[in-house]
């Protein structure tokens, strides 16, 4: 019993810190960067870790339950495909900057006149109908090929903390997954509160960090793509 709540204990916390990997947070931070809200971005976050998730627990019951390996070719592609998945992001944010206008505002309250920038656009709509359900899609496929082009580090630890058990190897991998859905769901809020912070105190500097996260995804995007040839 204690082993096995070590290895739970285990899982849990490599899931929890997996989910911090550079390429996962550069992905969720491009894809919410479109329209950063709170909502939004902890919608992106959950769907993101519930592909991940989806995609371990699969492999897992392959190999484990079937003896089915994951073809190495399959696992190549989901590596190089990270990359360009981060670039096509980091482009469709300045496709998205590009169709805003930034323009100063000025608002009067009682006496008090504000003179702030005021970006007209749906750059903070949180979405709604069928559009918002549709974004939901695409942080959970980009979850997907995270799994697969992770899969083989991730499954390769189990065999020895489920002792060829097969309920334990997938238990490890769904607290795995928990730990991983966990960990994003609150970068997802650390982020959006910093970005809402930011938007208070200024809209120029809450403007800059856009474009700043855009730039790094494609710029990060082109360097994993390079180092995965």
């Amino acid at each position: 019993m204690t082993a096995t709540l070590l290895i739970v204990g285990t899982g849990f916390m490599l899931g929890f810190f997996h989910a911090l990997d550079a390429d996962h947070v550069m992905a969720v931070s491009s894809l919410s960067n479109k329209k950063p809200g709170l909502g939004r971005m902890l919608r992106f976050c959950s769907n993101w870790a519930l592909g991940h998730g989806g995609v371990l627990l699969v492999s897992g019951v392959l190999l484990f339950g079937v003896g089915l390996h994951l073809p190495e070719s399959l696992q190549r592609a989901a590596e190089l495909s990270v990359g360009v998945i981060l670039i096509a992001i980091g482009l469709m944010c300045f496709w998205q900057f590009k169709r805003q206008k930034l323009s100063l505002k000025q608002h009067s309250h009682d006496d008090v006149t504000h003179t702030h920038w005021h970006v007209e656009g749906d750059a903070t709509d949180e979405g709604h109908g069928n559009g918002a359900r549709g974004d939901g899609h695409a942080p959970m496929m980009v979850g997907v090929v995270h799994g697969l082009a992770g899969s083989a580090p991730a499954l390769a630890l189990v065999p020895a903390a489920s002792q060829g058990s097969i309920s334990v190897a997938l238990g490890y991998l769904l607290v795995f997954s928990v730990g991983v859905l966990l960990s994003m769901f609150l970068f997802g809020l650390g982020l959006a509160s910093f970005q809402s912070f930011l938007q208070r105190r200024s809209e120029t500097v809450f403007q800059m960090q856009r474009y700043f996260i855009a730039t790094a995804s494609i710029v990060f995007g082109g360097v994993w793509f390079v180092q995965a040839l």
